[in-house]
């Protein structure tokens, strides 16, 4: 017989030697240890199974294989007869850009009167929003700026980024957008939340404390980045499921959220001063315009390979044709020579003589993506 073998049966007739001539109590400590010993065997190898799938979920890459975005004039709000429709129409923007999964909402001035004063007053917080959108101002694209950054914010942190304002008076009438980002207090099992930056202190070395929904606060467990208070901040927590008295991780982004889980992030908003910067930004691959003139949207061409960014330009009222020619310093005249193409939604001739810019949102969003999808799969 093998030396080790031996050693085994030695100490198997010692462990039942030593259990027989035990007492009763003793037998039961020693049946609650071995009982321990193999629990804490199967949550270490539980915890090393959901570690490497966390792993394997990391370096997957869930990037959509393309990205939608939409530049919108915001004067289409004047049209609307009170303030409660012109909330609405809004939020049907909101809505239809949730839906099909914007990347970015791009809202510019077609009459060319804005300035770049006046954006950097909306952005630093000097703007107010004491004007009434109307046909002699330009007030509508930062009311719709403003609305639509209110309903892609997650409900809890609304409160500390958004005072009370004129134009959100009516905002809560509006259906929510449900958007994936929009993670409720008792969702506890998804690593990444938005959150906003508390005005507390904490500990020497370590990053600020954020509000994130959940019952307990979160820390930044680095204080490289100086965060002013009531910065917003897209967080990963990494002691989710330890008990503790704060959630810590670290600073993250909505494009390496979706790129690890491949969910939807939201949208931002950009305002932009007119037409032509935005189509001098050269941030897209593809720039199309929507116009009665061009091409059916299920019928567009677009190299899927290189993972594309379209952007969808919409005119208001009078179309896309008046937003260009209302450029006077542009080298173009006509749509035709602004944009990558034109696209329209039907073949037919519309059975309305006016196209209201929140239902051509809509419609062209549902017709480009299954366009670009039905790309993607051939």
């Amino acid at each position: 017989m093998h030396p080790d073998q031996k050693k085994t049966f030695k100490e198997k007739y010692d462990i039942r030697k030593k259990l027989f001539n035990s007492t009763k109590s003793e037998r039961l400590d020693w049946r609650k240890m071995k009982d321990e010993k193999k629990r804490k065997n199967e949550e270490k190898i539980i915890k090393e199974a959901e570690e490497a799938k966390r792993a394997k979920l990391e370096k997957a890459d869930h990037t959509p294989p393309f990205t939608i975005s939409i530049a919108v004039p915001g004067q289409f709000l004047n049209n609307a007869q009170s303030s409660e429709l012109r909330t609405y129409m809004a939020g049907q923007i909101a809505r239809a850009a949730t839906l099909y999964r914007v990347d970015e909402i791009i809202i510019y001035d077609e009459s060319c009167r804005m300035t770049d004063e006046a954006v950097n007053a909306y952005y630093n917080g000097t703007w107010q929003g004491n004007l009434f959108p109307a046909e002699n101002n330009y007030e509508g694209c930062f009311y719709l700026a403003k609305i639509l950054e209110y309903l892609e914010c997650p409900q809890y942190l609304r409160k500390d980024l958004f005072p009370i304002q004129k134009p959100l008076k009516y905002a809560g009438l509006l259906n929510p957008l449900d958007a994936q980002h929009h993670l409720k207090g008792d969702e506890t099992t998804f690593r990444f939340r938005e959150g906003v930056v508390l005005k507390k202190k904490s500990k020497e070395g370590r990053g600020p404390i954020c509000n994130i929904g959940l019952e307990k606060e979160f820390e930044i467990d680095s204080d490289a980045v100086a965060l002013p208070p009531w910065t917003r901040v897209t967080v990963e927590i990494k002691n989710l499921t330890e008990q503790c008295k704060l959630y810590r991780g670290s600073i993250s982004s909505g494009a390496i959220v979706t790129r690890e889980t491949g969910q939807y992030w939201g949208y931002s908003v950009r305002l932009m001063t007119g037409l032509q910067k935005v189509l001098e930004s050269k941030k897209f691959d593809i720039v199309a315009g929507v116009s009665p003139r061009g091409k059916l949207a299920s019928q567009m061409d677009v190299c899927i390979l290189n993972k594309p960014k379209v952007l969808l330009v919409f005119g208001g009222v009078a179309g896309v044709d008046a937003a260009v020619e209302s450029e006077e310093l542009a080298e173009w005249r006509r749509a035709e020579d602004a944009f990558d193409m034109l696209i329209r939604t039907t073949s037919l001739p519309n059975g309305s003589r006016s196209e209201r810019v929140e239902e051509n949102v809509l419609s062209v969003l549902a017709q480009v993506q299954c366009r670009l999808e039905t790309l993607n799969q051939l």
